[in-house]
């Protein structure tokens, strides 16, 4: 039988026992339809995964005993900061879901100037993004959750990336630097990757990027869509870091 991973924020405890209430409690009880006796692990994004059988539920609490502690060291991989432009219906959805998979460390909405999408409300559109992230993650077996930041302007993601070296936009106007280029001059540490909306980076924005250490490049001779490019360069990261170990 499968055991399900469940998503905390910390582990609470109360009389030597593990408690879930809340969502969790609804979704252990009353979705998964799990009962005393059956197992349950427990990851709190941070890396810890907690073993766990259920000792009792009641008054809409799960009790659980702590079986094990499973602490995976934090991995050398590069850590990647995406810089995106929000995009429209599902695809963003769909974006971030496999974006978490290949092993993305913080998602940051960028607004730019042709920016169409307009979030109303980035507290709820966040929360859902969040969700997507432990859902994809508890999926693939990531013991950590990629971070979600609120959207915000291009000019305001210089905060978020302070100590990143590596700064790469992708441009399909770049003729000079390929993917490659910029992955060969690769130095150990953080990667930041801007990508733009449906209707391009304006040219005062590259100009901006490139004056904030940023180094404009391209994929080439295809032009992907928005939610395309960024699963692009993760898994050439990916690769290449791979062929390093």
């Amino acid at each position: 039988m499968e055991i399900r991973r469940v998503y905390i924020d910390r582990l609470k405890m109360e009389n030597g026992m593990a408690l879930l209430a809340g969502q969790n409690h609804k979704y252990i009880a009353i979705v998964l339809r799990k009962c005393p006796g059956d197992r349950i692990d427990l990851i709190d994004g941070k890396g810890y995964l907690y073993r766990c059988v259920i000792n009792n539920i009641k008054n809409k609490k799960i009790y659980l005993q702590v079986l094990d502690v499973i602490h995976k060291p934090e991995e050398k991989r590069p850590k990647v900061t995406l810089c995106i432009s929000p995009i429209k219906g599902q695809r963003m959805d769909w974006l971030i879901e496999k974006a978490t998979e290949l092993n993305i460390e913080k998602i940051l909405p960028t607004i730019f100037k042709r920016t169409v999408i307009k979030i109303d409300d980035k507290e709820k559109k966040c929360e859902r993004w969040r969700k997507i992230c432990i859902e994809a993650s508890r999926q693939t077996g990531r013991f950590t959750i990629p971070e979600i930041m609120e959207p915000t302007p291009l000019r305001g993601i210089l905060p978020f990336i302070e100590h990143t070296q590596n700064r790469w936009v992708f441009y399909e106007k770049e003729r000079n630097h390929h993917v490659k280029d910029v992955i060969s001059t690769f130095r150990e540490g953080e990667i930041c990757i801007v990508i733009g909306p449906e209707g391009g980076i304006d040219e005062q924005e590259i100009e901006w990027l490139k004056n904030n250490g940023f180094v404009s490049c391209s994929l080439g001779e295809n032009i992907f869509r928005v939610e395309t490019t960024p699963l692009v360069v993760l898994s050439i990261i990916h690769y290449e870091y791979s062929q390093k170990q």
